[in-house]
């Protein structure tokens, strides 16, 4: 699924609203026919049954080895060493992207 990015150009908060709802409505219908999908798939075959438990039981302890490093990787970008570096960079590219937008304009 794939919301609306920055060059939506959102006039107000009524559009902000409507975006936040529209990708909540799709995502709750993807969400639905995930479940119903899977739901059918156990109860039409005992291999499938045993084919998905395994492959369930796989996501879940990637989540949660996911859900360990971003922990991790948080901590690591909020020391002020890390933090300090990431802004001097980030101001970099910022303006010499301005520089190049500047510089490409007619």
């Amino acid at each position: 699924m794939t919301s609306p990015g920055p060059g939506r150009g959102l006039e107000g908060e009524w559009d902000g609203l409507r975006t936040v709802g529209g990708v909540t409505v799709g995502l709750l219908v993807r969400g639905v026919l995930t479940v119903v999908g899977l739901a059918a798939v156990p109860a039409a075959s005992a291999t499938a049954c045993t084919a998905v438990t395994p492959a369930g039981a796989a996501h879940l302890a990637f989540l949660g080895t996911y859900v360990l490093l971003l922990a991790k990787a948080r901590a690591f970008f909020q020391r002020p060493v890390v933090r300090r570096v990431i802004d001097r960079v980030t101001g970099v590219v910022l303006i010499g992207f301005g520089i190049k937008v500047a510089a490409t304009q007619p």
